[in-house]
């Protein structure tokens, strides 16, 4: 790793209170995929709770982004759900 990478990295998790070789075990956990949609990605982003500031996982950049514009919230994700299904 570049100490410019390492530097990156380290910028790059300090928000969510995780360390880089936390961020890195998780990476690799998931086999660089993201939780979601499953596609492989070697720059994940962190997800977290912003209740609670609690880091859920690795996703992709478009999930992490489909969840803030559902603001997280479940009903919404799942009327979406149905929305689809009935859609179809």
């Amino acid at each position: 790793m570049t100490p410019g990478h390492a530097e990156y990295l380290r910028n790059k998790v300090r928000p969510y209170g995780i360390t880089v070789f936390e961020y890195l075990f998780m990476r690799e956990n998931q086999q660089s995929a993201c939780l979601i949609c499953g596609i492989h990605d070697t720059n994940l982003v962190i997800d977290h709770c912003h209740s609670t500031g609690k880091v859920r996982g690795l996703l992709c950049g478009r999930c992490n982004k489909g969840l803030g514009w559902m603001n997280d919230d479940v009903r919404i994700l799942s009327a979406a759900i149905d929305y689809l299904n009935e859609a179809r």
